[in-house]
């Protein structure tokens, strides 16, 4: 398991064991292992966790002591647990990072500058990979979060789309049947109609002229009279004027029944028309309000879309911050002891140099509260 470590990971971690290790004999004391593990960044909860774990490593060695590779090893276990999301800082790095951190100190204790540099520069630059690995795990989430909410907005667009196509086909088939419907009473009310205008074209009598009725009137007298002859020439000719007012007459029944036919089918075809344009004018109310829907439905998910946006850029501008919060360099109780020198050093001067021109200024009270002043000053800076 020690092998899981780089060449400068070991330097490093080096580095650090010979802190607790100052003669140089390649071991530590288990019990110090609690302090190592805490100035790597573990908290105290898991160093106690991996220094139980010594006598599993040391093979019951029992003399209390822990070697360099048994120490990478205990790391290795402890760090088994620390795995986390892409997005997350990777303890692991941030671990090195404090390793690192310790190892360039330790450097510049014993003056070993250009090694303590490169550990700098190493840190830097695990620092800002480590920064671009959050920043680009970070943006794929929030670009899958868009995609997802794009997705769910697609599936409910095409749902709203096949529920509304349906919807019309339901409407388009209900108006087939209407149009079927009536187009099957029309036919049967205009069979009825037809046998009914020929049964009152047969039952009305026929309307012969005058003088059609006056030639039967002259055969019958003449029939009566007994003289036959008479009575059939008188027959003949009234039979071929019969048969000629009857063709008339069937020619004008024919055209009566044409016209009245003619009129029934207008009247069946507006009626027709007007359940056409009834139905039309539904399908275009339908395909209007689909429309409206649609556009209300796309606005709603444009409106969903720029909600998520704009919280992600609020999240982004917070996560990114705390990226590098967490990632920035810890300050050490030896450069923040060392800070406050300087800044003390500094207040002291400064306290000097407004004593100096006070006193050429001149006068004991001046100078008094000069001091006053420099010493508040000093005391602040202090703080």
């Amino acid at each position: 398991m020690a092998s899981e470590y780089t060449d400068e990971e070991r330097n490093a971690l080096a580095g650090m064991f010979s802190m607790f290790d100052p003669e140089g004999t390649g071991f530590v004391e288990a019990n110090e292992l609690g302090s190592i593990l805490q100035r790597i960044g573990r908290d105290p909860e898991q160093a106690a966790q991996i220094a139980d774990s010594v006598d599993e490593v040391t093979q019951g060695r029992g003399d209390g002591k822990v070697s360099f590779e048994e120490f990478l090893e205990l790391l290795a276990r402890g760090s088994a647990g620390l795995d986390v999301g892409d997005e997350a800082a990777d303890p692991k790095v941030l671990e090195f990072l404090n390793i690192l951190d310790e190892y360039r100190l330790k450097c510049e204790d014993e003056g070993n500058y250009l090694e303590a540099g490169r550990a700098n520069a190493q840190l830097e630059l695990l620092r800002k990979q480590e920064e671009r690995r959050q920043q680009k795990s970070l943006k794929a989430r929030q670009v899958s979060e868009r995609q997802d909410v794009q997705i769910a907005h697609n599936m409910q667009y095409a749902d709203f789309n096949a529920a509304w196509d349906k919807y019309m086909d339901e409407y388009d088939q209900m108006a087939q049947m209407y149009i079927q419907q009536m187009t099957e009473k029309h036919a049967v009310n205009l069979l009825e109609f037809q046998e009914r205008l020929h049964k009152e074209v047969l039952d009305k009598p026929p309307k012969f002229s005058k003088e059609l009725l006056e030639w039967r009137r002259r055969q019958h007298m003449l029939a009566r009279q007994k003289n036959y002859a008479e009575a059939q020439k008188i027959k003949r000719i009234a039979d071929v004027m019969e048969e000629r007012e009857r063709q008339s007459l069937d020619e004008t029944n024919r055209q009566h029944f044409a016209r009245r036919e003619t009129k029934f089918r207008a009247q069946q075809q507006a009626e027709l028309q007007a359940l056409l344009k009834r139905i039309d004018a539904r399908r275009k109310e339908h395909i209007k309000q689909r429309n409206l829907d649609s556009k209300r439905l796309l606005q709603r998910n444009r409106n969903v879309q720029a909600v998520l946006e704009s919280k992600q850029s609020v999240e982004a501008v917070k996560v990114l911050a705390q990226i590098k919060t967490n990632l920035a360099p810890k300050l050490q109780p030896r450069e923040a002891a060392s800070r406050l020198d300087t800044g003390l050093e500094e207040a002291r001067a400064l306290t000097k140099s407004k004593k100096s021109r006070k006193k050429k200024a001149g006068g004991a009270s001046t100078l008094g509260s000069a001091d006053m002043d420099g010493s508040t000053f000093l005391t602040q800076e202090a703080n």
